[in-house]
């Protein structure tokens, strides 16, 4: 069969290749691409050719252990389906729903032990954000929130807006973010933040962000995360 994935030029240009694709051989599933998620700030360094010679060389990034450098593919968000067994002991896995850290393909092949089948809870178009989720668990358990903390969250990309998601589930005095779209902060507020402002529009963030009125303490956060990327 045909495949279709996507490869960094370098050059900023990306281009779709066909591909063929064998027949899953034994121990090996077929699996066909629901949802590829895009981590926007890791692409666009590949986009423009961009990307620290260290990490082409990362043996660890499974996208990348092919690749001696352009053009590549790249990705490691993908959710999708098993289609096929090469052997009758793994067709138990068609039909089920996996997540892989896997380039933008249509169609690959992988082992049992490099695919994560999605809990029934879960969507694949939701599953594609799990790489991101543990991001933002892991800042929270290293930020390490307590009651009643004021908490500033700068940033409001797909690991902000997570970790928006987990802060409003504590117990804190206030929870405000800022980022400069108004999309987001407006995703920001349905997620739990109590206001999300826009910091170019801010002549004195610290006062506005926390009044010294507010709460004791002159009005300071007592957690900042800055996840913006700047």
């Amino acid at each position: 069969m045909r495949r279709r994935s996507l490869y960094f030029r370098g050059d900023r240009r990306v281009e779709v290749r066909r591909e063929t694709i064998a027949a899953p051989a034994g121990g090996q599933l077929l699996v066909g691409a629901i949802y590829s998620g895009i981590s926007s700030g890791t692409e666009l360094l590949f986009f423009r050719g961009e990307v620290p010679e260290k990490m082409l060389a990362d043996a660890s990034i499974p996208a990348l252990q092919e690749s001696t450098g352009f053009p590549l593919r790249y990705g490691y968000a993908l959710a999708g389906e098993v289609l096929a067994a090469g052997s009758t002991s793994l067709e138990a896995w068609v039909g089920r729903k996996v997540f892989a850290f896997h380039p933008h393909e249509s169609h690959f092949l992988a082992t049992p032990d490099q695919l994560h089948p999605i809990p029934s809870g879960i969507t694949p178009e939701n599953a594609v954000l799990l790489p991101n989720m543990e991001t933002a668990v892991n800042l929270l358990l290293d930020g390490r929130p307590l009651l009643g903390e004021r908490v500033l969250v700068l940033g409001q990309g797909i690991v902000g807006l997570l970790a928006t998601f987990l802060l409003a589930r504590y117990p804190l005095a206030a929870l405000v973010t800022a980022d400069g779209d108004s999309a987001r902060r407006n995703i920001s507020r349905m997620l739990g933040a109590q206001s999300s402002l826009d910091p170019k529009q801010l002549s004195d963030p610290a006062a506005a962000i926390f009044p010294p009125e507010a709460a004791e303490g002159g009005g300071a956060a007592d957690l900042i995360f800055e996840l913006s990327g700047n």
